[in-house]
């Protein structure tokens, strides 16, 4: 339920309102010296845009446990612990019983029989992912030295779209901001979508891109090991992820195939690609184009309207609005949680 990871095998464990939020890895190389300022910036750039998303303010203080020795990774298990400061676990004793529509609550009371954790959405929570940027942090120290990154942008937010096609350069800027929008003006659109949301009590969803550079190809394996599937699995962990396409993704059913394929070619010995529909892989396995993937986040769950919805401790129907601080977007966190597993599946790809 909470492990991942194929070379690297993940334990992920914590809920939103217990004391920590945790991750212990078995298999990360040793001798790598943990970027400590790296890490505070990836888990900065999650907390971004807090005046307009969410009201909970976390400093994401962390520490190790176990696996390092003399400032380095000694490729025995590595343990991690990040501070849970900001809760109001009292803000949900009031709700207690009332399933909020399209959230967890009713589907984690019936499969954990009445015992589950429903403080702050429990297990279900946006909350469990900052253990992911960390983790991600720590690959993406490996990856540099290979010449291999991630990046992400905002696509979409409502019918708002970023269509600007991103260079390596472009990537290697937006991969350092808060709120990546390759296009100034759709970023502050989206901005102006977001806070009308938020104002109104509701809360909206969006679309956010990834691109993984410099992957060789070959890495994966076909039918269930396909490097499709193992991206797919990690991105599903992420609470509000509800689809996921590569490189052309659904539109490439509208194209003819000589349309639709990646013609190849040498340049300096080396192959290239004339297009990248398919996402940077073939087969199940990369070919050594950009890896290419787009995410769909569900709006937040959680808004302050009027919904119709159960007591299912009482097997009564309520009509309820749930105040509290609940994201107006969650995409946005989402989007750096997405980059962060992004490299962790990277660098499990190639060790």
């Amino acid at each position: 339920m909470n492990s991942f990871g194929n070379k690297m095998r993940c334990t992920v464990f914590g809920a939103s309102h217990e004391e920590y939020i945790g991750l212990t890895v078995s298999g990360f190389p040793a001798g790598v010296t943990p970027d400590h300022d790296l890490i505070s910036r990836r888990l900065a750039q999650r907390r971004a845009l807090l005046d307009i998303t969410s009201k909970r303010r976390e400093g994401d203080e962390y520490r190790f446990l176990s696996g390092i020795f003399n400032g380095r990774t000694t490729g025995a298990p590595l343990t991690f612990l990040v501070k849970n400061a900001d809760v109001r676990s009292a803000d949900y004793e009031k709700y207690r019983g009332l399933a909020r529509p399209s959230h967890a609550d009713y589907t984690q009371h019936v499969r954990f029989q009445g015992f589950e954790d429903y403080r702050g959405g429990g297990i279900a929570s946006g909350r469990v992912t900052v253990a992911y940027i960390i983790l991600g942090a720590l690959a993406e120290t490996v990856l540099r030295e290979k010449g291999v990154f991630a990046a992400s942008r905002m696509k979409s937010v409502l019918d708002v779209e970023d269509g600007a096609e991103p260079s390596r350069e472009d990537l290697e800027r937006l991969r350092e901001e808060g709120f990546p929008v390759l296009t100034p003006e759709i970023r502050e659109k989206m901005l102006g979508l977001i806070e009308e949301a938020r104002n109104k009590g509701d809360s909206l969803g969006g679309v956010a891109e990834t691109w993984i550079l410099g992957l060789p190809a070959g890495l994966g394996s076909p039918l269930f090991g396909s490097v499709e599937g193992y991206l797919s699995q990690l991105i599903f962990g992420i609470p509000g992820a509800k689809g996921i396409e590569f490189g052309s993704g659904f539109g490439i059913a509208s194209l003819r195939g000589s349309q639709a394929n990646d013609g190849m070619f040498y340049e300096a010995g080396e192959v290239r690609h004339l297009s990248n529909h398919s996402g940077g892989i073939n087969g199940g396995i990369t070919n050594g184009n950009a890896v290419c993937f787009r995410v769909a986040y569900r709006p937040t769950p959680t808004i302050a309207l009027p919904q119709p919805t159960i007591d299912f401790l009482n097997k009564e129907n309520k009509l309820v609005e749930f105040s509290g601080r609940h994201d107006a977007i969650f995409a946005i966190k989402a989007l750096h949680v997405q980059t962060a597993l992004a490299n962790f599946a990277a660098l499990d790809l190639m060790l």
